[in-house]
């Protein structure tokens, strides 16, 4: 009765919203991508080529009405030239930083990375900061034991090495307690975080989470760097480890993005990390949900509920992936999930 009153009430709104496009421009909402330079020392600094983007995380499909509700703010405040900030935006290189990275082509860029609203994008990020907690509280005892295993697999490749971690999809950093506490039980020599995004709004959530966690410490690296899943900034065989939570759903090319996280990994030690929501394999009556209100729960920043994400890594061709399947009790449609760690 509940998904039938969500499903009702979103076709309504999406009606409306029909309605209020048709009385647009037929370009008004459209922004042309305006080129940038692409040298290393801008690209380091934090934008990659043209503004353009791939979506990312998001919120449970039971608050679907607040994603409505940007939809239509979408619509009624289109995208105009200052909204796209197509420009570069200068981050400070970190002191500590030890990788450097390295900008993809834009042939490859381009496609997944299409003019963003920042009105859109400010009204998500915020909304991923201060909806998410009930889930992340479910999720906590999962990912403790997720990312000390990896933390403690880094400390005994990288011995008194500084690992290089990249987060793909960072968001808000929800994620920044689990390296923290992982780091300092592992033993580790310190860490080189980059955290890969497409909307730029995340950037000051991101780090008031890594802050709140004490990763800002003078022996953690932590820059943030607009990018796409499916055309990473770095050189191949170059990161010890990479990190997805809640992205693979809404990346443009599932499989170009898992190809590209198994590219930059290192050969044989290098690790990836993933906790992704999927189709239910266990729930017939859930994943006939999922299938038909997928394609509503797009408009949250790209998600779909009916991925098979647990098939794309294994068919990655990675030498070893040992993942596991569950379902998030409270977590509605995003409930079911795969995690797991794979090996380059």
């Amino acid at each position: 009765m509940l998904a039938f009153s969500i499903l009702l009430s979103t076709l309504t709104s999406l009606t409306i919203m029909v309605t209020a496009f048709q009385s647009l421009p037929s370009d008004s909402h459209r922004c042309e991508p305006v080129q940038v330079a692409t040298n290393s020392e801008n690209f380091q600094d934090g934008r990659i080529g043209p503004r353009m983007p791939c979506p990312q995380r998001r919120e449970f499909f039971s608050r679907v009405s607040f994603s409505i509700a940007g939809m239509c703010t979408s619509l009624f405040l289109p995208i105009s030239s200052s909204d796209c900030k197509c420009y570069l935006r200068k981050v400070p290189p970190s002191a500590g930083a030890i990788i450097e990275l390295s900008p993809p082509p834009a042939t490859l860029l381009d496609p997944y990375d299409p003019a963003r609203n920042s009105i859109m994008d400010s009204v998500f990020s915020w909304s991923m900061a201060t909806t998410m907690e009930d889930y992340e509280e479910e999720a906590r005892p999962y990912k403790t034991e997720l990312f000390q295993s990896l933390f403690d697999s880094l400390a005994a490749d990288a011995g008194s090495r500084v690992p290089v971690i990249v987060e793909v999809g960072m968001g808000t950093f929800p994620n920044a307690p689990y390296f923290s506490q992982s780091m300092i039980s592992s033993k580790l020599a310190g860490l080189d975080i980059i955290g890969v995004d497409p909307n730029d709004s995340m950037k000051q959530y991101a780090l008031k989470n890594a802050e709140k966690s004490g990763l800002l410490a003078s022996n953690v690296s932590l820059r943030i760097v607009h990018g796409v899943a499916e055309a990473l900034p770095f050189p191949d065989a170059s990161v010890d480890a990479v990190v997805v939570t809640l992205t693979l759903c809404s990346v443009s090319n599932p499989e170009r993005a898992v190809s590209e996280i198994r590219r930059i990994l290192k050969p044989n030690t290098g690790k990836f990390i993933f906790w992704e929501h999927v189709l239910s394999e266990s729930d017939k009556g859930l994943s006939w949900k999922q299938e038909l209100l997928s394609p509503l729960q797009t408009f949250a920043d790209g998600c779909h509920l009916n991925r098979r994400t647990g098939l794309v890594i294994n068919n990655a061709g990675f030498q070893f992936v040992d993942q596991k399947y569950t379902t998030m009790e409270n977590a509605d449609f995003i409930g079911p999930t795969v995690f797991g760690i794979a090996t380059k």
